[in-house]
């Protein structure tokens, strides 16, 4: 596994007095995974220990090390689902795979839509049953923009990973213009942004959330974290047989070896870490542009704050986690195949 660690990051991005975890960080993953044991998810005490090799709990300890226990529980709820689910998608044994993720898909439309399902998988399937159970927590008491904005960022992230697997079911490299947008879906990170959010209890007008230079500031952290991660994964990627990989996508754009394409990877997210700072400075003018009180800046720049902390709890996480040994199967027998229920 290429090597990575808080030194990829640019002087000032995030430098705390010492890494803190949150106290109820351990309290927090027991109930994760009492959860998800409920769920279906887990079924035997191997899969248990294997999850919990992953350390989730430890990396949202590190990067929301204030808030309450039962935000904690919950933003790291979305996490282990999001990262099981999409484990899921990823058996590339396509063909009628496709229809059984479409049929997952409109069940997910469904519970954020509040529209009911239309014949899909049903709701022992853990897949289903845990975002069922997670989404109305999640989006409880959020305003009609933010409910529409969370829901938006959810099923983009749907959609885009539908399309990255028909990528890696016939073993094709995406070209880079194509790969950027869906990679930002496809990692999550603007949807994390708005469970940042609701788990910090921040609250940002939509003028200013809406706007385009904080709509540019996620994306910045989007790619920040997408692009890291793809150096860090590179060689589960490859085992995996994933070809969405921004490594690989840049070697095949650029006609470069992969050890070429990490250092141009990793200098492309330390210009986007940049222009992260730059907006950051720029918030309290630009709430004051949209004549929104003093509030709105405090409230923003505790946003860009967490994303800070999210992107600096990933560098110390990934020398901790398990999740990407080439020894310990992720995509392929470790887990059942849960969307086939």
């Amino acid at each position: 596994m290429p090597m990575i660690d808080l030194s990829v990051l640019v002087d000032g991005f995030y430098e705390p007095p010492r890494p803190s975890v949150n106290p109820a960080a351990e309290e927090a993953e027991d109930k994760v995974v009492a959860w998800l044991w409920k769920l279906g998810f887990l079924s035997n005490e191997t899969q248990e220990r294997h999850l919990r090799s992953f350390k989730f709990g430890m990396y949202h300890g590190i990067a929301t090390p204030t808030v309450e226990l039962e935000q904690l529980v919950l933003g790291i709820q979305w996490f282990c689902w999001g990262s099981l689910a999409d484990d899921q998608y990823d058996n590339y044994d396509w063909g009628e795979r496709e229809e059984r993720v479409h049929r997952v898909l409109c069940a997910m439309r469904a519970i954020v839509t509040g529209t009911g399902g239309d014949g899909g998988p049903p709701a022992d399937n853990p897949v289903i049953a845990g975002f069922a159970d997670l989404w109305p927590r999640l989006t409880a008491g959020l305003s009609g923009r933010r409910l529409q904005r969370i829901t938006g960022h959810f099923m983009d992230y749907m959609q885009a990973i539908v399309l990255q697997n028909r990528y890696h079911a016939t073993g094709r490299v995406p070209d880079a213009a194509t790969f950027i947008t869906m990679r930002r879906n496809t990692i999550a990170m603007l949807f994390q942004v708005d469970v940042l959010e609701i788990v910090s209890r921040i609250r940002i007008p939509d003028a200013l959330r809406d706007s385009l230079l904080f709509r540019e500031l996620t994306l910045c952290f989007a790619d920040i974290l997408a692009w890291h991660n793809d150096v860090y994964g590179l060689e589960k990627d490859i085992a995996d047989g994933q070809t969405c990989n921004m490594v690989r996508v840049i070697a095949a754009s650029e006609g470069c070896t992969l050890a070429e394409a990490v250092d141009r990877v990793l200098d492309r997210a330390e210009r986007r870490q940049r222009v992260l700072l730059d907006i950051q400075e720029q918030l309290p003018r630009l709430a004051r542009s949209l004549e929104l009180p003093p509030e709105a800046a405090v409230e923003a720049l505790r946003l860009a704050t967490d994303l800070r902390a999210y992107a600096f709890a990933d560098l110390l996480w990934i020398g901790e986690t398990r999740r990407y040994d080439l020894d310990l199967p992720r995509i392929k027998g470790t887990f059942d195949d849960l969307i086939a229920r």
